[in-house]
């Protein structure tokens, strides 16, 4: 007879909304996709709901735990300091690809994906046409894409000069633009809030972190709907040029960072990590 397939081994490392979701879809759906929950790390807070076997308290054991793929939906900070020992030993979906707005931390996530064979996969979250943006990047008819970001000032985690303004506009119940110009300083100043404008700089290496054009906006009239719009312009033909745009109306709980239609996304993304090799690769 032969042997059963084991099943891939998942750890989370997040359990926030979008963490708890993953590790219960994991838990109830899991096992027939041939996915089981491995781990659950937090970064404060209590693991309630997670088997004790199954709760990892300190980042420092990663080494030991036997999985082959982790998901990051914790924060940037944590795959800056754990991605490469992550990248040594499995695959990695980094659920905060603002991180990669680092240069050094992009580097340092790309050679060690590279040498340890396993793929760096990055979730498209709210981004919607994703493989569209890549493929018309990879066919160098890409020319410009600019994302905007709307969301209630109760669901922005910002900090510097954003954070006044994001009080500012809940105070006297006005739309306001918060940030306009290239991505690259948005990530640093809203690294939990624009992961999905990350993504479309994956998408599109050409223009990369600092070629996409990031517009973030709060709106208090919105508080349980974060929207997503992307345009994009194609190269010049004959004088004219294709434009595309596109909007999408994720609904949320008020002041949450993620959106109901996102832990969806992700979870698709899980089931899309089955191992590619040495690579980054978006999912």
């Amino acid at each position: 007879m032969a042997e059963a397939q084991r099943c891939r081994r998942v750890g989370i490392l997040g359990y926030g909304q979008l963490g708890r979701f993953l590790v219960g879809q994991l838990l109830t759906r899991g096992p027939p996709l041939g996915l089981t929950l491995g781990f659950v790390w937090t970064r404060g807070g209590a693991l309630d709901g997670v088997p004790p076997p199954l709760q990892l308290r300190d980042l420092k054991e990663l080494p030991h735990m036997d999985v082959e793929l982790v998901v990051e939906v914790a924060h940037p900070s944590v795959a800056m300091e754990y991605g490469e020992e992550i990248l040594r030993r499995a695959d990695f979906m980094l659920g905060s690809p603002t991180a990669l707005s680092d240069p050094d931390t992009e580097r340092r996530l790309r050679g060690a994906a590279a040498r340890g064979g396993h793929t760096l996969y990055v979730p498209r979250g709210a981004l919607w046409g994703c493989e569209d943006i890549e493929r018309m990047d990879r066919a160098g008819t890409l020319t410009a894409l600019t994302v905007t970001m709307t969301k209630a000032p109760q669901s922005l985690r910002v900090g510097g000069a954003l954070r006044e303004r994001a009080e500012a506009a809940l105070a006297a119940g006005a739309r306001a633009v918060l940030y306009e110009g290239p991505l690259r300083a948005l990530c640093a100043l809203a690294p939990r809030n624009v992961n999905a404008m990350a993504a479309a700089a994956l998408a599109a290496p050409s223009l990369g972190f600092d070629g996409v054009r990031a517009r973030l906006v709060a709106d208090p009239s919105a508080p349980d709907l974060h929207t997503v719009e992307v345009e994009l312009r194609g190269a010049a033909a004959q004088g004219r040029a294709l434009s595309i745009s596109s909007t999408r109306r994720n609904p949320a709980l008020p002041g949450a960072v993620t959106g109901s239609g996102t832990r969806d996304s992700f979870w698709s993304s899980v089931l899309a990590c089955t191992g590619h090799g040495g690579c980054v690769r978006l999912c």
